[in-house]
């Protein structure tokens, strides 16, 4: 049995502040993690780094999933061009 987390829409801190690595290590135990930006949001593209925060935020996804040996799935357009 194979076992998944979706963590989207993960919310921008105007919206909510979160401790991602808080959140991660509570579902370290999962095959599979899947992450994404939240999306059709007019407060997250008010957010002024919302793409640096995206940006970071999926990277420190991966890194996780890397240590911890679990499949990862950043959504698209979640990671983005400065």
């Amino acid at each position: 049995c194979k076992t998944w987390v979706s963590i989207e829409p993960y919310p921008t801190p105007n919206l909510l502040e979160q401790d991602l690595q808080v959140l991660l290590n509570s579902i370290e135990f999962v095959d599979r993690i899947i992450f994404g930006r939240t999306n059709y949001n007019k407060e997250v593209t008010a957010y002024k780094d919302n793409k640096i925060f995206y940006n970071k935020k999926a990277q420190e996804v991966i890194d996780f999933c890397k240590r911890k040996r679990i499949d990862c799935h950043i959504k698209d357009k979640t990671i983005t061009q400065l």
